[in-house]
């Protein structure tokens, strides 16, 4: 999925995260090419749920600045009929533990997505939710987008023990 429109931030530490390769196994993904990668730095850390072998290709994005205290999320999925700027929440579940979000859509200019993002909210939540057993929902307005499992219990340690933020 094309980058254009998204902020440099996001774009550098979807990078970072697969360059630190991807935190699965050697065994077949559930989707082919995609999976679970952390990246963690002094300043920046990131989990991913994306291409193993772009960063240009990714359905959830979390990062955190641990210096500048801030967190974001993208979950690239595109909410048909959505404006941009549109107040939204999003829910994130794993088994029984669920945490929401709140954000806004935002837009890629190049493919025309309404998706959601969030910004400066609290990471820990989001963190125990995804600690769980058993796939990842994540439900935005009429969208909803499971998440497997496989992978995400190691990169989200390795996220977990980067970012500092609450």
């Amino acid at each position: 999925m094309p980058t254009a429109g998204r902020p440099v931030g996001i774009g550098l530490t979807v990078c970072l995260a697969l360059a630190a390769g991807p935190a699965a196994a050697a065994e077949p993904e559930p989707e082919p090419g995609y999976g679970w990668m952390a990246n963690s730095g002094q300043i920046t850390a990131a989990l991913v749920y994306g291409s193993t072998e772009t960063a240009e290709d990714y359905a959830f994005a979390l990062s955190c600045n641990n210096k500048r205290k801030l967190s974001h999320l993208t979950v690239y999925e595109d909410i048909a009929g959505a404006k941009v700027g549109e107040p939204l929440t999003i829910e994130i579940g794993v088994g029984s533990a669920k945490v929401e979000i709140k954000g806004k859509t935002a837009t890629d200019e190049m493919s025309g997505y309404i998706f959601g993002e969030a910004k400066k909210f609290a990471v820990r939540p989001v963190i125990a939710a995804l600690q769980g057993p058993g796939p990842a929902v994540i439900k935005m307005s009429k969208v909803t987008m499971t998440l497997p499992e496989k992978g995400r219990a190691e990169a989200v340690s390795q996220f977990a023990k980067a970012c500092k933020l609450d």
